[in-house]
């Protein structure tokens, strides 16, 4: 990767950076890892393999970010326990304890900024920084976003649960748009559904992968399944992959 043509077969992507030949859409990508699938055509093993090589190559950062994320969501777990405890009305106590609960849900919204900045920075070759989980950097957008996601999630639930899993799905690719593209919080919804819709199945299966892994990790491996998110984003998108 270079700012600038390096010689013949080089190629300008949309990120502005100049790439090698053997690192265009389609082709191999450098170092074994990236994106050596043409543009549109996702790899799950390739993306899982990604996300596991590039975590322990950048193992501190990412787990520092990934245990601030679970600090920040146990803190508010707590304080919700202790509010609620305290009101002797059920509903009240409900009500109060909803509100905590949203506000927690959209907390882990925005610091999951710093490990989709951390998954960007690895697809382009960079290397990621603790300083990326307090960047305000396109924070407006993003918190604009997901406030969209989080109440279309919200009214998802009135259809059986389905609904909310069926917006998360289709939005999953939404803050990436927002920090690498610069998108407003509507049109990076709507990028992230569009992709997501022309390519359903490989982003489903990839998905429930990702889905396992944190289930079977209690959640102490989304640093591999963001990593891997950001993998299949720029595959997705045409782009190389670091």
């Amino acid at each position: 990767m270079s700012d600038s043509s390096q010689g013949p077969g080089w190629w300008q992507a949309s990120d502005g950076k100049w790439y090698p030949p053997e690192q265009a859409p389609g082709g191999q990508a450098g170092g074994g890892s990236g994106g050596g699938a043409t543009p549109g055509t996702l790899d799950i093993g390739a993306a899982i393999t990604y996300g596991w090589t590039k975590f322990v190559e950048n193992i501190g950062v990412i787990i520092v970010i990934v245990i601030v994320i679970f600090g920040v969501q146990i803190a508010f777990n707590i304080l919700r326990q202790i509010i609620t405890g305290s009101i002797n009305s059920f509903f009240v106590a409900n009500f109060v304890g909803f509100f905590i609960w949203a506000a927690g849900w959209f907390i882990y919204f925005m610091f999951s900024a710093g490990l989709i900045r951390a998954a960007l920075a690895i697809t382009r070759g960079e290397k990621p920084e603790t300083a990326m989980l307090f960047s305000t950097d396109r924070l407006g957008p993003f918190a604009i976003a997901s406030i969209i996601v989080s109440l279309l999630t919200f009214v998802g639930f009135f259809f059986c649960c389905i609904g909310a899993l069926v917006v998360m799905f289709f939005t999953y690719f939404y803050g990436f748009y927002v920090f690498d593209k610069e998108q407003g919080p509507t049109e990076s919804v709507s990028s992230s559904f569009n992709v997501v819709k022309e390519n359903m199945g490989q982003v489903a299966g990839l998905l429930i992968i990702l889905l396992l892994i944190n289930i079977f990790t209690c959640g102490f491996g989304v640093g591999v399944t963001f990593i891997a998110g950001g993998y299949a984003y720029r595959v997705l998108n045409g782009e190389p992959v670091s």
